[in-house]
């Protein structure tokens, strides 16, 4: 390991790194830009086809008030044969010019079935003008106050399911694309953590201090105990692979697979995810672990002593060194929106918790867990046993 620092402190991979982090952030700014655009087109297309449609409805009334005043009595009728036959064409101008913009699932197969609606609306309407011309007023007013109500009736009802069908369609578009951004923007911030890391010089200050200046206040890595560095290099490939695949995860049942490739790129005898519910924590996943094990878990309290509620408490990485008889522990907040939402405990082997690769990495795949864990509900607060904090810094410190 100390080898593989050497290299990357040598002056010409420095600057290949530092000119990797810009890129990085050049091409996350492009992209982001992009989702932010097309999230804007989203909404302002959802919003020109609602006018339209709208302008539809009111179209339709229209026609259906135009077409009752045929038989009204007491007023000529021919300047609200005029009227209607305008509305009928306007109206029919507006179906074809909304249809390319239509983005629905059924949206095809529901201006069929308005199109249908006005060829019969059209029926009508000459069927009443014939009968008006051979003075059959009570026919007409019999046609167009119930067919001809009940058709337009109809086509308004069809109107507004469309007009809700796009709507819907709008928001889950603009939902997708907010998500997109976000992905970008934490991988973004992985590659700057990892970079900045990489390019920290050895030797310069406290474990503390090397900290600060390489991550966030509310994410600072901070090792409790001094310890043997790890002897072999993390596989930093396989470890972009694990946060690859926990990007693109739109399931929460393919994440015990992701763990266990996570727990192989940490050396993990074991890992569990904590989610906070209101003052404590409860283990909402895990692996490495059998089912007694788990079931002795139990709720920990915000207050505890132990390093995993501390890290939840801080913000930040805290560290458990191990010995000849327990292993060591990384645990590592999950830093969501609204702050902390949780940790990701991870008991690892070969004095791996003192290993600054293996830290970055552990931070990065709880940034990308943190994204998709956030909404879950907490665990189960079954009563807790007494666990190790080697043991996974569940309940206590005792054997």
């Amino acid at each position: 390991m100390g080898a593989i620092l050497y290299v990357m402190h040598k002056r010409t991979n420095r600057l290949v790194v530092a000119a990797l982090l810009v890129a990085a952030g050049i091409a996350g700014g492009f992209f982001v830009f992009a989702a932010h655009v097309k999230s804007a087109a989203a909404l302002a297309s959802g919003s020109d086809i609602s006018a339209r449609l709208d302008r539809m409805i009111a179209t339709a009334g229209d026609i259906a008030s135009a077409q009752q005043a045929y038989v009204a009595p007491g007023q000529p009728d021919q300047p609200w044969r005029e009227r209607s036959a305008a509305l009928l064409q306007q109206f029919a101008d507006d179906a074809a010019a909304v249809r390319p913009h239509l983005r629905s699932a059924d949206a095809g197969r529901v201006v069929e079935d308005i199109g249908r609606g006005l060829r019969t609306l059209l029926t009508i309407d000459g069927n009443a003008r014939q009968d008006l011309q051979d003075a059959q007023n009570l026919l007409a007013a019999d046609l167009i106050f119930s067919q001809g109500r009940d058709t337009v009736s109809s086509l308004i009802a069809t109107i507004r399911g469309l007009k809700a069908a796009e709507q819907q369609t709008s928001t889950s578009q603009y939902a997708s694309l907010e998500r997109q951004q976000w992905i970008i923007l934490g991988s973004v911030a992985t590659v700057w953590i990892v970079g900045l890391m990489l390019l920290t010089p050895l030797g310069a200050g406290s474990a503390a201090a090397v900290a600060a200046r390489t991550e966030p206040a509310f994410l600072t890595i901070q090792a409790e105990y001094a310890g043997e560095p790890a002897t072999a290099a993390i596989n930093l490939t396989a470890a972009a692979d694990v946060c690859a695949s926990l990007a693109r995860i739109s399931d929460t049942a393919e994440l015990p697979e992701v763990l266990e490739r996570a727990a192989a790129v940490l050396d993990a005898h074991g890992i569990i995810v904590w989610m906070g519910a209101g003052e404590e924590l409860f283990p909402a996943l895990a692996y490495g672990y059998d089912d007694y094990f788990l079931s002795r878990l139990g709720a920990i309290p915000r207050k505890a002593e132990n390093a995993t509620a501390d890290a939840w408490r801080s913000g930040k990485m805290r560290t458990v060194a191990g010995d000849g008889v327990s292993h060591g522990a990384v645990a590592t907040p999950l830093a969501g929106m609204s702050g902390c939402v949780g940790v990701f405990a991870a008991e690892v082997r070969h004095g791996r918790e003192n290993d600054r690769a293996t830290q970055a990495v552990t931070v990065m795949i709880a940034a990308q867990l943190a994204s998709i864990v956030s909404a879950w509900p907490a665990g189960s607060s079954a009563r807790p046993g007494e666990i190790t904090d080697s043991g996974l810094i569940a309940a206590s410190g005792g054997a």
